[in-house]
């Protein structure tokens, strides 16, 4: 795809991320959540906004399909493109009062990142990448940590779930943000070096994945199933979760890697 062709893909990311993030904001702390049939809380802002995504979608490449946490959550790898969306990554945060949540779209070509976006209205800062092309926080570019070494001066950032599936021996401060995307985007940006996600959906990795990568981070699975491209093979998302480690560079990773045990299940 031409490089003027992706662009065109992310400013329309950006500026429906901002209108999403923008309408999140003037509901924040007004609505109330329920619990879905697989256990996480979803509001009527989360459905509102996968409306609008869906309907802006549709309007503008009404051939592309669509991949979505409150609607379309069947991958049909006969699409070239598929757009991910995540309409409120952090609900429970958004439900609560808590600021850090944020809209996350990603676009694919054949099953592959090409565009991602993850809009954090509150805080003030949104992330993007292009494949190929770098990322960026806010328009300044961003870049995973140099640090080759774990310490106590340094952050592993990780989900609430993480502690139930495995122990974990290392010098890094946890810290539990209640955000995927989130999470994997402060390991872009250099403010944590390394991350684990017990239960992270497709579309709560589709962007961040895309910005981790392009800020030179690496990102696997337990079972070192590659998450990207996704099979060509038709499959619904809404059951399929990739346990994920992700981390600055290769030697973090390692010792990522190294410090985990397995919970069994007993546990």
């Amino acid at each position: 795809m031409q490089k003027q062709a992706r662009h065109s893909y992310l400013e329309f990311a950006r500026t429906l991320a901002v209108e999403c993030g923008q309408l999140a904001a003037q509901q924040f702390r007004s609505g109330t959540a329920r619990r879905k049939s697989d256990g996480s809380l979803v509001t009527k802002t989360d459905e509102a906004i996968d409306r609008l995504i869906s309907a802006r979608i549709g309007a503008h490449f009404p051939t592309h399909a669509i991949l979505s946490e409150e609607q379309s959550t069947l991958y049909d790898g006969a699409a070239e493109f598929t757009w991910v969306v995540d309409p409120l990554d952090g609900t429970t945060n958004f439900a609560r009062g808590l600021p850090i949540w944020g809209v996350s779209i990603a676009l694919l070509q054949q099953g592959a990142p090409i565009v991602g976006v993850v809009e954090f209205p509150l805080i003030g800062e949104c992330f993007w990448a292009v494949a190929g092309e770098g990322a960026w926080r806010s328009d300044v570019r961003i870049a995973t940590s140099a640090e080759q070494h774990a310490t106590d001066e340094h952050f592993l950032m990780k989900c609430t779930r993480t502690a139930r599936l495995f122990a974990i021996a290392t010098p890094l401060k946890s810290r539990v943000m209640g955000s995927a995307t989130y999470h994997l985007c402060k390991i872009a940006d250099g403010t944590a070096l390394a991350g684990i996600e017990a239960t992270p959906k497709v579309w709560d990795l589709a962007a961040a994945y895309l910005i981790l990568v392009e800020a030179g981070g690496l990102i696997v699975t337990s079972s070192s199933e590659a998450i990207f491209p996704l099979p060509e093979e038709r499959c619904d998302y809404r059951s399929r979760s990739f346990i994920t480690f992700a981390a600055a560079n290769a030697a973090l990773l390692a010792h990522l890697q190294q410090s985990i045990t397995a919970r069994a299940p007993h546990e």
